[in-house]
């Protein structure tokens, strides 16, 4: 299983180089995109063909992980195919603008959706966000979560349980109390179940490699690297 980081800040990209929330999953030839924030859809388009992808993912409705989802149409388009788009319903303009292309295949989810999608299981499971945002669990040779957007809840802790690595949105300096994990709420959940941690939702302005605490469990999210999980 690989995990490729496409782009990892938020809200908003970093000057110059950076992009918004975006990942892709491999195992075998099944391919998963994790959410389509700005800047991804590039990045995408260069670790993969789009016709191999098996579906697309996304945690939640905020703009930094849905921004490439309108160009990505005009592109599915030009190569005349159809994606499976994975996600909650919502009833909203947004949700309507976002996802009522023929192009896309809509799956809508909830907690107590199943999936199988080429070798891999996929559950999901409620976090903790203004927006209602959805913990993908995805298992196959290897056990992998994502989080999207939420602060610590039980119901992370349930996503986790005997994972091997959760891609996690807590790029937050220590003591922040806003909708997102922070780096000592990072400590406090490898600390407590051992798992191993991707950082990543960084704000552009956060130093993270001078202000993000020190763990033997975390590591940073840096964009355009694969990792092995």
């Amino acid at each position: 299983m690989k995990l490729t980081v496409l782009g990892k800040y938020g809200p908003y990209p970093k000057a110059g180089t950076g992009a918004t929330s975006g990942y892709l999953l491999e195992e075998g030839d099944t391919k998963i995109a994790l959410d389509m924030g700005s800047g991804t859809l590039a990045r995408l388009m260069a670790a993969t063909n789009l016709q191999d992808l098996s579906a697309l993912y996304i945690s939640h409705l905020h703009f930094d992980h849905t921004g490439d989802l309108l160009p990505l149409r005009y592109l599915l388009d030009d190569l005349d195919i159809k994606l499976n788009v994975i996600t909650q319903y919502e009833d909203s303009d947004w949700y309507r603008v976002l996802f009522g292309s023929p192009r896309f295949n809509v799956i809508n989810i909830d907690a107590c959706t199943e999936l199988k999608v080429g070798g891999l299981k996929l559950t999901f499971f409620e976090m903790k966000h203004p927006a209602r945002d959805y913990a993908i669990r995805a298992e196959g040779e290897k056990t992998f979560v994502y989080t999207g957007d939420t602060k610590l809840c039980d119901e992370l802790y349930r996503a986790a349980e005997g994972a091997d690595c959760v891609l996690c949105g807590c790029a937050k300096p220590a003591g922040f109390t806003g909708p997102h994990m922070a780096g000592d709420d990072a400590v406090k959940f490898a600390e407590e179940t051992g798992v191993k941690i991707i950082a990543t939702h960084f704000a552009p302005s956060f130093n993270a490699e001078k202000d993000m605490p020190k763990h033997e469990n975390i590591i940073l999210a840096e964009e355009g690297k694969t990792y092995t999980i």
